[in-house]
C-alpha cells in the first residue's frame, strides 16, 4: 500500500508509521543534536504514528510544563513526516474522518517540529500558556503551537528529509534535496510505501 492509496482509504495515520519513522531517522540523522529533543520519557504516547519529537527550544519549554504540571500529557502528534502532513491534510480538504483543520503539507508547524496534539489538551492549556504555547481553540481543540525562538528552517530540512530517503531507495529515479514541495516531490510521495523501504 502506498501513501495515496492510505489516505483514502483509512483515517488513522498508524499504517505510516514505518514510513514516517524512517525519515524522522533521516532527518535527525541530518540535524546537529542540538537543535532538536526527543521528549518520549515525558509524555503517555497515544497516537499511532507518533514521533515525539520537537526543535529543542520548544521541546525544553514542553518539558518545563510538564514538570511544573507534575503529570504526562498523553500525544497523539509532536513532529510530522511529510507522508503524515499530506494524509492529514487529504482527509481535511476531502471531509473526511472528521479533521477539524490541517495545513497543506510542507507548511504544518508539525513538520517544522513547533506543535503538538494532546488527546487531554484541556487540562494543559493554563500550563503550556505559561511556557509560551499557544492553544488553537475549538478549531482545532486538540492543537499547541510553541510560539517562542526556533528555526525558520526546520521545515525545508523535513522535507529535505523525505526527498533523500526517497533518493536512497530509489537511485534511478532521484528527487532534487531542494526542501521544496513541489509536483515531483508529491508524486514520489504519494506512491512511497507505507511501510518504508
Amino acid at each position: 500500500m502506498n501513501v495515496e492509496e492510505l489516505a483514502s482509504t483509512e483515517c488513522s495515520t498508524e499504517k505510516l508509521a514505518p514510513l514516517a519513522r524512517q525519515i524522522a531517522q533521516t532527518l535527525i540523522a541530518s540535524l546537529p543534536a542540538t537543535d532538536i529533543i526527543d521528549i518520549s520519557d515525558h509524555v503517555d504516547i497515544v497516537g499511532g504514528s507518533t514521533l515525539p519529537y520537537l526543535q529543542r527550544t520548544a521541546g525544553e519549554a514542553f518539558i518545563a510544563a510538564i514538570n511544573e504540571a507534575g503529570r504526562k500529557p498523553q500525544l497523539v502528534h509532536a513532529l510530522r513526516t511529510l507522508p503524515q502532513q499530506y494524509m492529514v491534510y487529504y482527509q481535511y480538504i476531502h471531509h473526511l474522518c472528521n479533521i477539524p483543520l490541517a495545513a497543506s503539507p510542507g507548511t504544518s508547524p508539525h513538520e517544522r517540529a513547533i506543535a503538538v496534539d494532546l488527546q487531554d489538551h484541556e487540562s494543559s492549556r493554563e500550563v503550556l500558556a505559561r511556557h509560551n504555547w499557544v492553544w488553537r481553540g475549538q478549531a482545532d481543540p486538540p492543537h499547541f503551537n510553541f510560539h517562542g525562538p526556533q528555526s525558520a528552517d526546520f521545515g525545508i530540512e523535513e522535507i529535505k528529509a523525505f526527498q533523500q530517503t526517497w533518493n536512497d531507495h530509489n537511485p534511478t529515479d532521484l528527487l532534487k534535496v531542494d526542501g521544496s514541495y513541489g509536483p515531483k516531490t508529491e508524486s514520489k510521495l504519494l506512491i512511497s510505501p507505507v511501510a518504508g523501504w
